[in-house]
């Protein structure tokens, strides 16, 4: 019963600010912090072997959040984040979470590849200046969407680096 009330109040909150996002202006410096949000847990490793072949970014300059299901036998840790992390109306109870969406990042990459209200809501609440992400999500909380039906997280790259190029942001 809890649960479904908090949904519907993180949902009421996300179509809110969705509406009240405005067009922003992007600012004009190289990308040089990353931060990246996946679902899988198992492709953390992937994902960053594929970005450093792709990007030139040191380690320390990327940082990764990973969404996961609660569960009462795995320990916090500052990587993940999980729907206990969210109060009512999407209010962040974790000064990870907390931190992770007020740094200020260069490029947001959502890996994810279905579409989650927790991790949507925390790629609109972040301050990143470019956001990135796969098309079947929600084209509204991304500046460069690529629409690949696989969700492969090589082809996102591969597209995010050719209009990066473009936009002379790498």
């Amino acid at each position: 019963m809890i649960s479904t009330l908090k949904s519907k109040s993180i949902q009421k909150e996300y179509d809110k600010l969705i509406a009240k996002q405005s067009d922003k202006k992007h600012k004009t410096t190289k990308v040089k912090k990353v931060a990246i949000l996946l679902d899988n847990e198992a492709l953390v490793n992937v994902v960053l072997a594929n970005l450093a072949n792709n990007f030139p970014l040191k380690k320390e300059e990327v940082t990764v959040l990973v969404y996961r299901e609660y569960s009462k036998k795995d320990e916090p840790s500052p990587q993940f984040f999980t729907d206990k992390d969210f109060g009512f109306k999407a209010s962040l109870k974790s000064d990870n979470l907390k931190n992770f969406v007020k740094n200020e990042y260069d490029l947001l990459i959502n890996y994810t590849k279905t579409s989650n209200l927790l991790t949507n809501m925390v790629t609109l609440l972040s301050q990143a200046d470019f956001k990135a992400g796969f098309a079947e999500i929600d084209d509204r909380l991304y500046d460069i969407v690529v629409s690949d039906v696989n969700f492969n997280e090589a082809v996102l790259n591969q597209e995010l680096k050719k209009y990066l190029t473009i936009l002379n942001k790498i």
